[in-house]
């Protein structure tokens, strides 16, 4: 029976110790005038203090070794990416339990998408991120990590904006006129969002949202709440090089599967997987939030970042994802 990467990954957590090692890396993009700061997890024997990474004043973070050996030959490969004003820390909850059970595991900060740079003007022009993530691909399988890297088990796990890098990466093709046309009917969060920006768009910038972005060395896209689904041509849906997961969090509201999600999907329901977690919200994904973190956050406008929409628990959230993501590994 052909190995799946979920039973990869039990095989090599059983053969390393479950210690994490972390290095951060900085790729250039010559080509493009880009500088992608990355971080990366793996598996690693090595016997080392270890430090606490991607935990501040508002979230738990998680330990690992710095800058440790890598264990292990023939990893599947996780690329995750951030959305809107994200950085790597979103999912790096996620990250480091994927790096724990003997994954290789790339995570970048996308300049003009990251905390601190993302305007609705930088982010509707959304082509450089799924062109970010074939970068790190190239970088990582031709550099110091491609003797421990499996080139045929390429996973690319996008939240939000980062959904939409996923699905473009795995071929789906987005014209830019469908999204505005639902923003027309709609006043959700993200129309909001988007609303000076649309207008703003030239035919140039159309042009580039709509080509192909697709790399075939990615085997499997996992789309968290993705972004930008009422502009995808549903008939590139049809034609995916990747199988391919879509998650939506029930009580969304940035992203709510019920309008932006299943009416665009369900014609492809039969080459996509599509799951939703019930009681979810958009930022349920992200980090979990330490007790103090709504108050610290308020000084800033965004304690809506740890103030879920029902009575669920971020943790438990985290343990549906985790296996729905299992499961779909599986098939």
């Amino acid at each position: 029976m052909k190995k799946t990467v979920l039973s990869a990954l039990l095989l090599l957590s059983q053969a390393c110790l479950g210690d994490i090692g972390l290095a951060v890396n900085s790729y250039e993009d010559t080509t493009r005038a880009r500088t992608l700061e990355t971080t990366v997890m793996y598996p690693t024997s090595a016997v080392s203090p270890e430090k606490q990474f991607a935990q501040n004043a508002a979230f738990y973070g998680f330990t690992a070794i710095e800058n440790a050996v890598v264990t292990g030959h023939q990893l599947p490969v996780y690329i995750l990416v951030h959305g809107t004003s994200g950085n790597w820390r979103n999912l790096s909850w996620l990250a480091s339990q994927l790096a724990e059970r003997g994954a290789l595991v790339v995570s970048a900060n996308h300049p003009n998408y990251t905390s601190g740079q993302a305007t609705p003007d930088s982010v509707i022009r959304m082509w450089d991120q799924p062109l970010d993530v074939s970068f790190l691909i190239d970088n990582i399988l031709s550099g110091p990590y491609g003797p421990y890297a499996d080139p045929k088990n390429i996973t690319v796990i996008g939240y939000s904006l980062g959904g939409y890098s996923a699905l473009a990466l795995a071929g789906a093709r987005f014209d830019i006129a469908g999204y505005r046309q639902y923003c027309d009917g709609h006043q959700d969060v993200s129309c909001q969002y988007f609303a000076n920006a649309l207008i703003g768009l030239t035919d140039g910038d159309r042009s580039k949202i709509s080509e192909d972005y697709r790399d075939t060395r990615v085997t499997h896209a996992i789309a968290l709440a993705p972004g930008y689904v009422p502009a995808v041509q549903p008939d590139s849906l049809r034609a995916l090089s990747a199988r391919t997961l879509i998650i939506g969090a029930e009580l969304d509201e940035r992203i709510p599967p019920a309008l932006q999600l299943k009416p665009y999907l369900e014609p492809a329901f039969d080459n996509i997987r599509y799951q939703e977690i019930a009681g979810a919200y958009h930022f349920s994904f992200m980090q979990i939030c330490k007790p103090e973190a709504e108050a610290i956050l308020a000084e800033e406008g965004a304690a809506f970042v740890c103030q879920e929409r029902s009575d669920i628990d971020r943790e438990w959230f985290h343990t549906q994802l985790q296996q729905l993501i299992e499961e779909f590994d599986t098939l």
